[in-house]
């Protein structure tokens, strides 16, 4: 077995080797060799864009409502009731809420643009929508009437 002393290292023979490179004589025309690109003049391009974006809604968002707390019992089918089994539930009889204004349809010329007395056009407009009560049953026991709720409160 050889040690780290023996180095083996390929012999290489002149014949395989490139040879020298040879001198390119000069070229007698200068121009000689290059390209030429030619086209039928220059001519100015331009493109135009144009977008729009527009975006309505008509529905209303809700900023408050009033509603009576009220505790509904279990009424069994031969109509007695359960008063240990019971859903506590808010019935809303009136809720306010804020949009676009019914009348108006855009600032396109003739189209009538609603004005408040002392303000001015405000771009929303206050709905307020009413509801039947809930009436109290035999099953039905109203706990707190004419709760108020502003929007963002839990």
């Amino acid at each position: 077995m050889a040690g780290f002393e023996v180095v083996v290292r390929p012999a290489v023979f002149p014949s395989i080797r490139p040879a020298p490179a040879q001198p390119v004589p000069s070229a007698d025309d200068p121009e000689q060799g290059f390209a030429t690109i030619r086209g039928n003049g220059a001519k100015q391009v331009s493109v135009s864009t144009s977008s729009s974006t527009s975006a309505s809604t008509s529905t209303h968002t809700e900023t408050k409502r009033r509603f009576d707390e009220a505790r509904v019992y279990q009424k069994k089918e031969d109509g007695s009731v359960n008063k240990k089994n019971f859903v506590d539930i808010e019935a809303v009889n009136k809720v306010w809420s804020k949009g676009p204004p019914g009348n108006f349809r855009g600032f396109n010329g003739d189209d009538v643009v609603p004005t408040y007395p002392g303000r001015g056009y405000t771009g929303d407009d206050i709905q307020v929508n009413y509801y039947q009560r809930i009436k109290e049953k035999d099953n039905i026991e109203i706990k707190k009437k004419d709760q108020i709720r502003k929007q963002g409160d839990a």
